[in-house]
């Protein structure tokens, strides 16, 4: 059985810190599914604010380990703290998995941003191996799940057709290169090599 407490502890060692409020819960609309959602603000760093899934590993994923033991996942996310309703966007990722469903890094979630922020540059959200926080997340294996860490990034709209036209990891190399602001959600497109 998947103990949320062990997330939310594995959370709290990754990240280094305290968060301010206890978890918010979201639901569906039709209320089939809940998350809980973790804000530590100015985290990994002032006017940023850290927010992390607790529960979205009880959501089915069609990916097993070699031994055929369920990968399940939970997000984190890092954005500028002037997105206040970010939790909106995490917990839309969470409600997308399914065991029908592709889940890994390189991931794009689609049009989870602009919901909550119409002006927004950066509408989706990417899947990477978390990098921003001081420790590392540190997997969870159970007797019926194995779960593991997804950090998602704010992307462009033209970053987002890069990946669908190229894969994405060639995404992944430009951002090795051009090392964007993923904080920002306000950000221009990172320079993209041309077909």
């Amino acid at each position: 059985m998947i103990d949320q407490f062990e997330v939310l502890d594995r959370i709290l060692t990754a990240v280094g810190a305290e968060p301010t409020e206890p978890p918010m819960k979201y639901s569906t609309r039709d209320e089939s599914r809940s998350v809980g959602i973790l804000a530590v603000p100015d985290c990994p760093q002032r006017g940023i604010t850290t927010w992390a899934t607790i529960g979205a590993s009880t959501f089915e994923t069609p990916v097993r380990r070699q031994d055929d033991l369920p990968i399940r996942v939970e997000f984190v996310a890092a954005v500028d703290a002037r997105l206040e309703n970010f939790a909106v966007s995490v917990s839309a990722c969470a409600f997308a998995l399914g065991a029908d469903v592709r889940v890994g890094p390189g991931t794009i979630y689609r049009d989870v941003v602009s919901p909550i922020h119409p002006a927004t540059t950066t509408p989706h959200l990417f899947s990477v191996p978390p990098f921003v926080w001081a420790n590392e997340f540190e997997s969870i294996e159970g007797d019926d799940a194995y779960i593991t860490w997804l950090q998602l990034v704010p992307i462009t709209d033209d970053e987002a057709a890069f990946a669908a036209e190229r894969g994405s990891d060639a995404l992944g190399e430009v951002f090795m290169k051009t090392q964007p602001d993923f904080f920002s959600f306000e950000r221009v497109s990172a320079l993209l090599p041309e077909a």
